[in-house]
């Protein structure tokens, strides 16, 4: 069929004009009719949302703002929810934008736990924003408070004697640190060089143990009995001197006598007498010699475990024989397991050796000075479950210490760390 150019035109615009009312009508949210259901919900302030806004569940377009309504304590928003989706109860509404000047719209977030849907026309409570401009007020608040902050510090760190103060620690600490190193290289070539050596006397040692528990229990009681606050051993001393200057009388007088005596007998008798005064003379500065040096100093000192929140007190009794021998006794963990030490030593102030009883179970130690007021010290006990000690002991005053001290270092279970202070009488 032929058609004429004026019903060609007509069907044109007809089909132009259909076009465009569907376009309107589907891009501009009109409806003849609500479909699906309404929900509302309550806010504070809505922040610019407005009519027609997209109502989004779980970021997926679900429907659109259909009302605003002012109340005296905010402002209720009415939503048309499309047909077929169920909103959980319990379910979170926030006003969100896409990007900071983007459009604004509804977000609704899913609870954890579903308790059911809500029904049409029921009322919620909307989650409120904080306002861009009261987070610009805290940000600018929290500024001022980092301002005040960064100025304290450049007057505290600009300060000369705080630099100094910290240039001194550093380098202190730097010094520190090669000592322990040199001790932990020395320690490392002792430990290798005579490891055969070692085993031997722990096995040695191993046999010796119940002796040496005997012994200790026999020298503390002994050291009780005889001890008497040190009045036996000045007692001791004053004794020897008398009879020093007892032989030394006897001497001169035996000198003045010989030229008297002409009898051949007599005068090998006083001779003889002579080289026995001498004799004894002799013994006895030895023997005065050897109470004098002898010396004893106590210390006690009290450690804290800061992982364990456990504290730890030891005390200990150090006899210098001679400058370079000596013996330890003393006891670890006061009250609480306590432990008992009897050591013998031998060495002097900057390296000394030890071995005997160490917390209660045969042991050999060393003990290093670096430097002048630094000591590091390492035990080994325990032939059947080795147990290695490290303390370090740092000299604040002539008789007051820091210590550090980590028990059972090989063994990472029942390793402990304590810190504390040693004082010495």
């Amino acid at each position: 069929m032929n058609l004429s150019t004026e019903a060609k035109v007509g069907s044109v615009s007809v089909i132009a004009f259909i076009l465009l009312a569907y376009m309107i009508i589907h891009l501009g949210n009109f409806s003849f009719g609500d479909k699906g259901y309404q929900v509302q919900a309550v806010f504070g302030q809505v922040n610019g949302l407005k009519k027609g806004n997209a109502l989004r569940y779980a970021g997926v377009d679900v429907g659109y703002v259909k009302e605003i309504e002012v109340l005296p304590e905010g402002a209720k928003v009415t939503f048309m929810v499309n047909p077929g989706v169920k909103i959980p109860v319990g379910s979170t509404f926030r006003i969100a934008s896409d990007g900071l000047v983007g459009e604004k719209h509804i977000n609704i977030s899913p609870p954890s736990q579903s308790k059911g849907f809500l029904a049409p026309d029921d009322i919620v409570k909307g989650e409120d924003l904080v306002a861009l401009d009261h987070v610009i007020a805290s940000s600018d608040k929290v500024l001022a408070e980092v301002h005040e902050l960064v100025k304290s510090l450049n007057e505290i760190l600009g300060d000369d004697k705080v630099k100094a103060a910290m240039k001194e620690s550093i380098l202190n600490a730097k010094e520190l640190t090669h000592n322990l190193n040199v001790m932990s290289a020395a320690l490392a070539r002792m430990a290798q060089n005579n490891e055969g050596n070692v085993n031997a006397m722990m096995g040695n040692l191993s046999a010796m143990s119940a002796t040496l528990r005997d012994v200790a229990g026999r020298v503390d009681m002994m050291l009780t009995g005889v001890d008497n606050d040190g009045q036996t051993v000045r007692d001791l001393r004053e004794t020897i001197q008398n009879i020093k200057n007892a032989s030394t009388r006897i001497e001169k007088m035996a000198v003045a006598l010989e030229g008297v005596v002409t009898d051949p007998e007599t005068a090998k008798n006083i001779k003889e007498t002579l080289r026995n005064a001498r004799s004894v003379s002799e013994k006895a500065n030895k023997m005065l010699t050897k109470v004098e040096s002898i010396s004893t100093k106590a210390g006690v000192e009290v450690l804290y475990d800061n992982k364990t929140g456990k504290y730890l007190s030891n005390a200990d009794l150090r006899i210098n024989t001679s400058p370079q021998d000596f013996a330890i006794i003393g006891v670890t963990g006061i009250g609480d397991g306590s432990k008992g030490n009897f050591q013998i030593g031998k060495g002097n102030e900057g390296f000394a050796g030890r071995a005997g009883v160490i917390d209660g179970e045969v042991g050999i130690g060393a003990d290093a000075k670096l430097g002048k007021q630094l000591k590091l010290s390492l035990d080994v006990s325990d032939p059947n479950d080795v147990r290695v000690k490290l303390r370090t002991q740092y000299q604040l005053a002539p008789d007051t210490f820091i210590v550090g001290q980590t028990n059972n270092i090989n063994k990472s279970s029942e390793k402990a760390t304590y810190i504390g202070v040693r004082q010495n009488f």
